[in-house]
C-alpha cells in the first residue's frame, strides 16, 4: 500500500495542473498541488501526534513533510524533536544541526540543540549553542535561553557562570517573576541563603502570588527560624493553592 500511495503521489505531483468538467460541461483547471502547503499540514499533524504520544503517526507525517520539502528547516526541527522524545539523541542532534545548516540565523534551533546537549552532560558544547542563540539578530527568547544556560552551568557545578547567566536572564526579562522564583529555588537548594533572600525579596515586589513563591518564603523563614512568618506564608499557601505539591510539602514540614 505504501508503494501504491507513493506512485499515486508521484503521478499527481508530476502531472501538474489537470482539468475537470463542471456541471455545465465547461472545462476548468483543477487546483495544482502545493508542496509547501502540504508540508506545513503534515508538519502540523506530526507535531500534534507527537504531543498526544502517537509516535508512529508522528514520524510518518514528519517524514512525509520532508518528502514534500526536503530543504525545509522547520521540518528538520520537528524531526529532531521527535527523535528527542523517543530518546534517539544522536539522530536528534543530527537533525537539529541540519536545521541550523538550512536556517543558520534561527536562534531557536541553537537553543534547542543546547538543551539536548546539556541533557547529555556535554556542557561546553551546550554553552556554545546557547551563546550562538542569543547572538542571532532578531532573536527574542533571549531571557529563556540565558536561563537555560544558567541551569546547565549549575548542573555542572559552575555557579559563577550560573549566577552570571541568571542575572542576564533577569535583565532581559525585566526581572521576570518565573526566573526570579527559579533562581531563588536553586539558591535555596544550594543553601546560599543570603543571595536567595535577596532574590525572594525582589520577587515579593510583584503582586501576583504563586505556590512556588509562597513556598520559598516558607523555606526561608524556616531556615531563619522565623516561626510566625513561616506560619503566615504557609497558611496562605494552603489557602490559595491547596492542591499544590508545595502545600503538601508545607504540611509535612509542620508535622
Amino acid at each position: 500500500m505504501r508503494i501504491l500511495l507513493l506512485v499515486l503521489f508521484t503521478v499527481l505531483a508530476t502531472t501538474g495542473c489537470v482539468s475537470q468538467r463542471t456541471v455545465d460541461g465547461k472545462q476548468q483547471p483543477a487546483q495544482q498541488f502545493n508542496a509547501e502547503e502540504a508540508s506545513r499540514t503534515r508538519l502540523a499533524l506530526g507535531l500534534q501526534y507527537l504531543r498526544s504520544g502517537n509516535f508512529e503517526q508522528a514520524k510518518a507525517n514528519l517524514e512525509r513533510a520532508r518528502e514534500y520539502t526536503p530543504d525545509n528547516a522547520d521540518v528538520y526541527t520537528g524531526l529532531a524533536y521527535y527523535y528527542q522524545q523517543v530518546r534517539d539523541f544522536k539522530s536528534a542532534e543530527a537533525h537539529y544541526r541540519k536545521a541550523i545548516d538550512l536556517k543558520p540565523k534561527d536562534g531557536d534551533n541553537y537553543n534547542n540543540l543546547g538543551v539536548l546537549l546539556c541533557g547529555q552532560q556535554r556542557y561546553n558544547d551546550a554553552d556554545q549553542m546557547f551563546r550562538k542563540a542569543v547572538a542571532q539578530p532578531g532573536y527574542v527568547k533571549v531571557a529563556s535561553t540565558y536561563e537555560n544556560a544558567a541551569r546547565c552551568a549549575a548542573e555542572q557545578g559552575d555557579m559563577a557562570n550560573a549566577d552570571r547567566y541568571y542575572e542576564l536572564a533577569l535583565n532581559h526579562s525585566g526581572g521576570g517573576v518565573t526566573i526570579l522564583e527559579n533562581y531563588a529555588t536553586l539558591l535555596m537548594q544550594q543553601k546560599r541563603y543570603d543571595k536567595a533572600a535577596t532574590m525572594i525579596e525582589r520577587r515579593s515586589n510583584y503582586p501576583q502570588l504563586s505556590a512556588q513563591y509562597l513556598w520559598l518564603e516558607v523555606q526561608l523563614a524556616h531556615v531563619q527560624n522565623q516561626k510566625n512568618k513561616r506560619q503566615q506564608f504557609g497558611d496562605l499557601l494552603v489557602q490559595r493553592f491547596p492542591a499544590s505539591q508545595q502545600a503538601t510539602d508545607y504540611l509535612k514540614l509542620i508535622k
